[in-house]
């Protein structure tokens, strides 16, 4: 009972801490000016308390605020943030006033008090590590503090209590992997991570890792849809596999594709063979069974042309004739067998991507890319796999092929990359432009051995491309939505990875705010948060609407600008504010 009125008495210090009066200054574009306090400022409406009430104001008709002090100048933001719910927002800002005003008790309380509450949410979300750390700074600033409702040390003590249960908890799940009971071992991860978010970083890759190996026992005791589907959630856990798991998880899927086409349920199919084909376009297995779907749907010219890429050659006339002897020939190459299709539960060896001829680069052309390589092998799949790419988005997203060649770098080395580019070396690539329209200088830029290099970063940096060649103005778009459409070209399960990313990040009430988010024209120092939060926006919209919607509002930007106005007509919200709640509410939605 003690702790709950004291919770309840922080509470009530901090609302009166929020609302601390403040004779604030509202200049308006009539000339006219107001004072009193200012309690409400989100970009959309002013609120200003005067003597008699209160007074609403349009944002679009205030000239400036001028608040009471440089230090209120400082908290007033940091409060309104904390208002809309943006605790890491609020806590960073109370920190930059406290930094600024170290003598001021004002600053010292509002940072105290925000660190309460932050500590305290850390605590009920289970992330013991950040609620330590907080508790911590709360005890440096302010050792005496009692705003939790509890004391603070004590609070740490018990943190470090819970992390020692996460510890072992990680500890016997890593004892079953080490056991090989892959199933148990994987049960037991999953309960680490949902028990506290703490550990989920330090036990990703082998909780993918346990995946993939019960995805190979599957897959030898002929379980092959239970194989596949294990490889997807290995890849939704850590992507980087991608590129070496393609094989793997397309002799997985395909039978059961397969088995769908041999009962006529070609809905199911086509479903399936999306997902295989967004992570391995060019796998010949795959190519062989898209041409079979194309046959099923009685499209016989896309049929041939999906064999005709498996085989390395071009279309002529395709007759049923020439199609089915396409199809033969295929199946021979491929040694296909209707009773028994081959799993390969191989892993892709990718060191042949590593070497590094002697020399200069050298060059390599098609149609419509240039690629710049020190590897002949490696440059040939970016090659093919590139057209295939430009093909597929433009497609997609119904736009035009830029006009010439676009220059792919693929350097040496990571170092090399982000020598030549300037670009962090955590970026697996990079694209630019020089000029503007389809008739610019266009570039990719990664490395040999760049991770996801061949299943991600090509489609992901060629739909950059695509959209900077279709646009009179590349500030255009809003960097999220650039960022959101080349992740919504990848394979599906880069996406899931994001949008359970971002899940844990809104649980953490750690967002970008919407109107923040489309204003940004550089990455913030999360960038994660930044992609994920571009892809989450514009795959609401195709659930809700369609992707063709998605199409629509790409071209309405491109050909208007007026971003935040063409977002809320395609939702149909009527403001920024209104549309972030209902995007919010869609993220943590439970999955069906």
């Amino acid at each position: 009972m003690r702790s709950c009125i004291l919770h309840f008495a922080f509470c009530v210090a901090f609302a009166a801490c929020l609302h601390q009066a403040a004779a604030d200054t509202v200049y308006l574009k009539n000339g006219k000016t107001l004072e009193g306090e200012v309690i409400k400022d989100d970009g959309q409406v002013v609120i200003i308390r005067v003597t008699d009430g209160e007074v609403k104001l349009r944002a679009a008709d205030v000239e400036a605020i001028e608040r009471d002090t440089p230090l209120e100048n400082k908290l007033a933001p940091a409060r309104r943030q904390l208002q809309l719910g943006n605790l890491e927002r609020a806590v960073s800002m109370f920190e930059d006033a406290w930094r600024e005003n170290s003598d001021a008790p004002e600053a010292r309380r509002m940072l105290a008090s925000a660190y309460a509450l932050q500590g305290r949410k850390y605590k009920e979300l289970n992330r013991f590590a950040e609620a330590e750390l907080v508790y911590g700074k709360l005890l440096k600033l302010d050792p005496q503090s009692e705003l939790t409702g509890e004391n603070a040390a004590r609070a740490v003590h018990g943190l470090r209590a819970l992390k020692k249960d996460a510890d072992g908890r990680v500890a016997r799940a890593r004892a079953l992997a080490g056991a090989e009971d892959w199933s148990a071992a994987i049960a037991a991860f999953e309960q680490a991570v949902a028990f506290t978010p703490d550990v989920r970083a330090g036990v990703v890759a082998e909780l993918a890792q346990c995946y993939v190996k019960r995805a190979t026992r599957y897959a030898h005791q002929g379980s092959a849809l239970n194989a596949a589907a294990d490889i997807e959630a290995a890849l939704k856990l850590d992507p980087a596999l991608a590129d070496k798991l393609e094989a793997f998880y397309a002799s997985c899927a395909l039978p059961g594709i397969m088995a769908s086409l041999g009962k006529g349920n070609l809905a199911a199919a086509q479903l399936d063979l999306k997902r295989v084909l967004e992570l391995a376009p060019l796998n010949r297995s795959v190519l062989y069974v898209a041409g079979r779907m194309e046959e099923a749907l009685g499209h016989l010219p896309a049929a041939a042309n999906s064999y005709a890429l498996a085989l390395r050659t071009r279309v002529a006339n395709p007759t049923p004739e020439y199609t089915q002897e396409l199809r033969r020939r295929l199946e021979a190459d491929l040694g296909f067998n209707d009773a028994a299709w081959k799993i390969d539960t191989t892993f892709a060896q990718l060191t042949g991507y590593a070497a590094i001829a002697t020399g200069p680069s050298r060059n390599l052309e098609t149609e419509h890319f240039c690629i710049v390589h020190y590897n002949d092998e490696l440059a040939r799949e970016v090659a093919a796999r590139a057209e295939a790419a430009r093909e597929r988005v433009l497609s997609a997203l119904s736009l035009e092929g830029w006009q010439g060649k676009a220059r792919f770098f693929i350097h040496r080395t990571q170092a090399e990359y982000a020598a030549m580019t300037g670009e962090p070396e955590w970026t697996g690539g990079y694209s630019k432009i020089v000029g503007a329209g389809l008739s610019a200088n266009l570039e990719i830029h990664s490395w040999q051995t760049s991770p996801r290099l061949l299943t991600c970063v090509l489609p992901h940096e060629t739909t950059h491309l695509v959209i900077y060649s279709n646009s009179r103005d590349t500030s255009l778009l809003p960097m999220c939505l650039h960022e959101g459409f080349a992740v919504m070209m990848e394979p599906r399960f880069r996406g899931e990875y994001f949008m359970d990313f971002l899940r844990e990040r809104l649980k953490r009430q750690d967002f970008i705010p919407l109107a923040e988010l489309l204003a940004r024209s550089d990455y913030p120092h999360n960038t994660e948060v930044f992609y994920a939060e571009g892809y989450a926006l514009l795959e609401c919209l195709v659930q809700q609407k369609g992707f063709e919607a998605a199409v629509k509002l790409l071209k309405n930007i491109l050909a208007k600008g007026e971003a935040a106005a063409e977002i809320l007509r395609a939702f149909g919200a009527k403001a920024l504010p209104e549309l972030e709640t209902r995007w919010k509410a869609w993220i943590l939605k439970p999955k069906q």
